[in-house]
């Protein structure tokens, strides 16, 4: 009986074997072990999420390549207030906090009127130190965290260097702007006005300055509102400003800041009745090569010291030039920011 039944065992296990050749010979495959591999570390590292989970890739859908992020070169600086380790101040005093909040911003609570915050600057300024730079910051007042009880303002300051620096500041509740330049015999406004862009508190609004030298350009919302020159303050860090007047309490939310390699975009408009000769040469003793029209706008690469502009011809890989100083044209920022260029 024993032998019997050892008999049988290995006929089924042979039976068994034969099956399993057949079927891999009929399908020219191999049957997978029922205990899985385990994973490499690089697949456990790529597990899918728990919504790639729900949704799975059918069976006969092919992998694409993912696109690779766009790096943008000419940024030197950005931090989205997202990391406390970036290092930038947190203090708390009987009128003022200063640190990171929750949801990813960094903020400054002033509570009390006629108060100024500490200027926040920049950390490691020593390396993150940017006097040519655009500068672009994104802010917001939070309205369930401040009074309506009067006026403040807020926004970001460059070259910095202990009690001097230039500030660029705005209200939302004014919806004006001002440029001022602090020393330590106290504030200098520079510039101001009133820019109906600015919006009401709970949303963002972009500020940004350009800096090149001495000359300074100041946007709100992708709006160009002011410009200047001023040669008092050449270096310095950049950072955050924030100043009660009257109000009592008031709760700034700085977003994002971003610094940029500078480069000014200089554009003219053709004036209305106006018609403009464009020449190959910066005087009427060049041949004509074009004709501007009221309401044409062209890009400007500079200007000649007689005050003809530089510019962008269509369809010509050559600039062209017209003369500024018969009063058909109007550019921005004003032809004394262009750079002097040589035909």
């Amino acid at each position: 009986m024993k032998h019997q039944l050892t008999y049988r065992a290995k006929s089924a296990m042979t039976m068994a074997v034969l099956m399993i050749v057949a079927i891999a010979g009929c399908t020219g495959q191999v049957i997978a072990p029922t205990q899985p591999p385990a994973l490499s570390p690089a697949v456990e590292a790529s597990s899918p999420s728990p919504d790639a989970a729900l949704s799975p890739t059918p069976p006969d859908a092919e992998s694409t390549a993912t696109s690779q992020p766009v790096i943008d070169d000419s940024v030197l600086y950005q931090d989205d207030f997202t990391n406390p380790a970036t290092g930038w101040a947190v203090a708390e005093f009987d009128n003022y906090f200063i640190g990171y909040h929750e949801p990813e911003s960094y903020h400054v609570e002033i509570k009390s009127p006629h108060s100024k915050a500490p200027v926040v600057g920049i950390p490691e300024s020593e390396t993150h130190n940017y006097p040519d730079a655009t500068i672009e910051l994104q802010v917001l007042t939070v309205a369930g965290r401040t009074a309506a009880d009067g006026d403040y303002r807020y926004g970001l300051v460059f070259r910095r260097s202990g009690d001097q620096y230039y500030a660029f500041a705005i209200s939302p509740t004014t919806k004006k702007w001002e440029v001022f330049k602090s020393s330590p015999s106290g504030i200098v406004p520079l510039k101001e006005g009133v820019e109906d862009s600015i919006h009401a508190l709970d949303v963002d609004d972009l500020l940004r300055v350009d800096a090149q030298g001495p000359n300074f350009l100041f946007s709100i919302n992708d709006r160009l509102v002011g410009q200047l020159t001023d040669t008092d303050y050449p270096e310095g860090e950049i950072g955050l400003y924030a100043e009660n007047f009257e109000n009592t309490t008031t709760h700034v939310h700085f977003n994002t800041l971003t610094v940029r390699e500078v480069k000014f975009s200089f554009l003219c408009n053709i004036l209305e009745g106006g018609n403009v000769n464009v020449r190959t040469g910066p005087s009427k003793t060049f041949p004509q090569i074009a004709l501007l029209s009221s309401g044409d706008t062209v890009k400007a690469l500079g200007k000649s010291p007689n005050q003809w502009v530089q510019i962008e011809v269509e369809g010509s890989d050559e600039p062209g030039w017209v003369s500024y100083s018969e009063g058909y044209m109007s550019c921005t920022p004003t032809i004394d920011f262009f750079p002097i260029v040589n035909p």
